[in-house]
């Protein structure tokens, strides 16, 4: 991780930071309170192919852009399909679940405005790089 904190920018390198969860999904936080951002967090999540996430809901908005593969977020009423260059707005209370629905690596960035989530995220287990 390289941290330029002259400029005040806080640059940080996915290599470097710990993977939360288990099995067929890990995410990473990049960034958060804990580099002094306030009001939202950001991350990277992969699934493996063939994954999907559990059913959830969020009380804060959850952004997500597909960095790579294909994806589906299924709600109680629809499914939407979603590529590379996409995203999505998740509002709060919609209860959902995301699928890597292609053959390959899914990564996707995630937000949630405001922050609170992540606290989950860590409570994962963190896996070996």
């Amino acid at each position: 991780m390289t941290d330029d904190t002259d400029a005040g920018i806080v640059v940080r390198d996915t290599a470097d930071l710990p993977r939360f969860g288990g099995g067929e999904f890990a995410s990473q936080i990049v960034a958060d309170e804990t580099v002094g951002v306030e009001n939202v967090s950001v991350g990277v999540v992969t699934f493996e192919p063939g994954a999907e996430g559990s059913r959830h809901v969020r009380e804060v908005e959850e952004i997500v852009y597909v960095l790579e593969g294909e994806a589906e977020i299924v709600t109680d009423e629809e499914t939407h399909g979603l590529t590379a260059g996409q995203a999505a707005v998740i509002p709060p209370g919609v209860h959902h679940r995301h699928v890597n629905v292609g053959s390959g690596p899914l990564r996707k960035l995630w937000i949630f405005a405001p922050q609170g989530p992540e606290e989950a995220i860590r409570d994962r287990e963190v896996q070996e790089s």
